[in-house]
């Protein structure tokens, strides 16, 4: 039987950002903490060289990245220490170092191995998706948002018709995939899945997948759930109108914590 939740935190994007504190302070009085994903890999206003079209020195840039691992290690072991509680939800930034995709990571060399270790080391603390219930509201939390078009293309390779997976994203079962991707099937359907990337993001499928789906991907598509709300980040849109009814979108400009209560 499903816990019942009073309130929950969920935390967009982190990026290297240490705005993610704030719930750690308010734990106690938390039922549940929800990361969207992408814990490495800061935008152009934490300076990274490889983001910047001006010179930034190397010291500069190595000092940034000291800074950033040094914070999602602090994320880690938040989940240790908290590990019903904590919920870490895995995106594209993140999947770019553990199944090795350079589209979608921006560190390399000795910084590149140390990142995909500590996914490889840890990806049991891991998930795709979150469902929870709160109050009289149903919400599945992933990183990008679940579109129709890529369910369709998942579910002929787990061999499920639309309703039961449906069901098996809700109950979580997509989640255990992820413990299975050392074998070769599996990481390889993981690979697939995941890198399903539309045009809107410089891809040549016909929709993003559920940590690459984009904002433009959401027009003239609904929310296939039905009464169960999704949230997610990717995004950093300007305006959350531009989602359909039932589909939140909470990765703004500026990252801020959303807190859900009954």
């Amino acid at each position: 039987m499903m816990k019942k939740l009073n309130k929950i935190a969920v935390i967009p994007d982190v990026h290297g950002k240490d705005f993610w504190k704030e719930a750690k302070e308010k734990v106690d009085s938390l039922d549940k903490i929800i990361f969207i994903g992408d814990y490495l890999d800061a935008y152009p206003d934490n300076i990274f060289a490889s983001l910047f079209p001006i010179s930034v020195s190397l010291e500069k840039e190595q000092a940034a990245r000291k800074e950033e691992l040094s914070n999602f290690k602090e994320i880690l072991e938040f989940k240790k220490a908290y590990h019903e509680k904590v919920t870490l939800l895995l995106g594209n930034h993140d999947i770019g170092y553990w199944l090795d995709k350079g589209c979608s990571r921006q560190a390399s060399g000795e910084m590149y191995i140390t990142y995909k270790s500590l996914f490889e080391n840890n990806i049991d603390l891991f998930k795709i998706t979150e469902y929870v219930e709160i109050g009289n509201e149903k919400i599945l939390f992933s990183h990008a948002g679940i579109l129709r078009k890529w369910l369709n293309h998942i579910k002929e390779l787990l061999e499920l018709d639309s309703v039961s997976i449906k069901s098996y994203i809700i109950g979580g079962l997509f989640n255990e995939l992820i413990l299975k991707y050392k074998e070769p099937v599996y990481r390889e359907f993981l690979r697939w899945a995941f890198w399903l990337v539309g045009p809107f993001r410089g891809g040549n499928a016909n929709c993003g997948s559920i940590v690459w789906a984009d904002s433009q991907d959401w027009e003239n598509e609904k929310n296939i759930f039905g009464d169960i709300k999704q949230i997610f980040g990717h995004n950093r849109v300007y305006s959350p109108d531009a989602f359909p009814e039932g589909v939140q979108c909470i990765d703004g400009l500026e990252p801020k914590i959303l807190y859900i209560e009954e």
